[in-house]
């Protein structure tokens, strides 16, 4: 398949082709060509994201034979010019940061190159200044904001005000905990165990001297900003697109980073009660407790403190909330069709990605920027301490049986929210064909 039939329907169709670059050119464009797609690995772009990025630059730069194979750590890049002798170059990605500001102006960044706005040695410039830019928001602002969305998240799931607080200060608490774990090199599955334990015992804890609260709800707010929610969504974009070895990878290393977080919540809830927590009914039906129209004020703010949590570029905090509110209007009008627990995640998800991709190519950002903070309000928190707790205090094969089944119903939810991303995603681009012609007509102008 060639590159431009390849580039059909992505932000970077029928992008500029250069002359051929002459040999001193080629080595300098193909170190330009990974550094691109190593920073858009880094900072949590899918395997299509950086394939369609790679083969974009390396058009606009007059290599038209390129081929690149994506793994979940590594890209292979190979140019195979007609008569001459091939390339091939590999780069190791080691190392990931939460920095969607970073992303978005790669992003913007491989759009200029692509429809011929700037030179390479200016887009190499632009690169360096990126990767060394600080992030937006200091540490002290996305502790608040994780922990702000914590207690709006438990709010959001029927929380009262007391539930609510607590959770934020716990999340303070497990938020300062795993950085300096992170810190030490701590590999992520101690530290999410960690942040699963912190997040339990300080629930458990309130009730063993006296304070009302439902600690369910406590401990599914601080364990939402935990999960590696970036990492699933681009696991099931890719198995979707058709890179079935990255999707594994990111697959692998999502459930081992669950299964981490989940063992601390078992930790947690063992040792508090051989301290003394009393039992809790985690079968009594919990339901929202605010109106609709407060409940998607809720939901506005989640989807900012999230997006603030994954260092979101300023001009996008306001789209994204408000694309997490109409997803909730879909969740909402699922629940009220009565769709069931599994299918409705996927209309609201569906919605948010759908939405999201309109949103990303009008303000030059990758569609995962605005989907998934938008999305974190459905995610199953609730679920998941639900099971862990069963297995954990139970010594009843039926309830233990019971808790693995929340699991893994918590397991598929979260699973198909991701699918409903991409599906909304998919279902949009030929709606956006005319944003898209808009968008590269705008840049041929400038």
């Amino acid at each position: 398949m060639s590159t431009l039939d390849w580039l059909s329907g992505t932000p970077f169709e029928d992008p500029h082709q250069a002359q051929e670059p002459g040999e001193a050119d080629e080595w300098v464009t193909i170190n330009l060509v990974l550094d691109i797609g190593e920073a858009l690995f880094r900072y949590g772009a899918g395997a299509l994201e950086v394939e369609t990025s790679i083969l974009a630059v390396t058009s606009a730069f007059g290599m038209k034979d390129t081929d690149a194979d994506i793994t979940n750590q590594s890209i292979i890049l190979n140019w195979s010019p007609q008569g001459k002798i091939p390339y091939s170059r590999v780069r190791v990605v080691r190392s990931w940061s939460a920095n969607f500001r970073a992303l978005s102006e790669v992003h913007t960044l491989v759009t200029d190159i692509a429809f011929g706005r700037i030179t390479r040695a200016e887009a190499a410039e632009t690169l360096l200044d990126i990767t060394r830019d600080p992030k937006p928001y200091p540490r002290w602002v996305v502790a608040a904001s994780g922990a702000l969305f914590a207690g709006l998240f438990a709010s959001y799931t029927g929380a009262p005000l007391l539930d609510a607080s607590l959770g934020f200060l716990a999340t303070l608490l497990v938020l300062g905990v795993t950085r300096q774990l992170t810190i030490w090199r701590v590999p992520e599955i101690f530290t999410l165990a960690a942040g699963g334990f912190l997040a339990t015992a300080v629930a458990f804890c309130a009730l063993i001297f006296g304070v009302e609260i439902t600690t369910s709800m406590v401990v599914a707010g601080g364990l939402m900003i935990l999960l590696p929610s970036v990492r699933i969504v681009s696991a099931i974009q890719d198995a979707i697109n058709g890179f079935p070895i990255t999707a594994a990878g990111r697959l692998v290393s999502s459930l081992v980073a669950f299964a981490g977080l989940t063992a601390g919540i078992m930790v947690g809830v063992v040792l508090t009660g051989q301290a003394g927590a009393p039992e809790i009914d985690v079968t009594a039906d919990i339901s929202r407790i605010y109106h609709p129209a407060l409940l998607a004020a809720l939901v506005f703010l989640t989807a900012v403190t999230a997006a603030i949590v994954q260092q979101a570029p300023y001009r996008l905090l306001l789209p994204t909330g408000l694309v997490a509110v109409l997803g909730f209007c879909g969740v909402y009008v699922g629940e009220l069709m009565g769709f069931g627990e599994w299918f409705t995640p996927i209309v609201g998800a569906a919605v948010v990605g759908a939405l999201a991709r309109v949103v990303a190519l009008r303000l030059r950002a990758p569609q995962l920027v605005v989907a998934v903070p938008a999305m974190m309000f459905m995610l199953p928190g609730l679920i998941v301490f639900r099971g862990m707790y069963q297995i954990a205090i139970s010594e009843s094969s039926t309830y233990r049986t019971a808790g693995l089944y929340e699991i893994f119903d918590a397991l598929i939810i979260i699973m198909a929210i991701a699918a409903g991303i991409v599906l909304g995603d998919v279902l949009m681009r030929p709606l956006t064909k005319r944003l898209q012609s808009n968008e590269r007509t705008k840049g041929r102008q400038r």
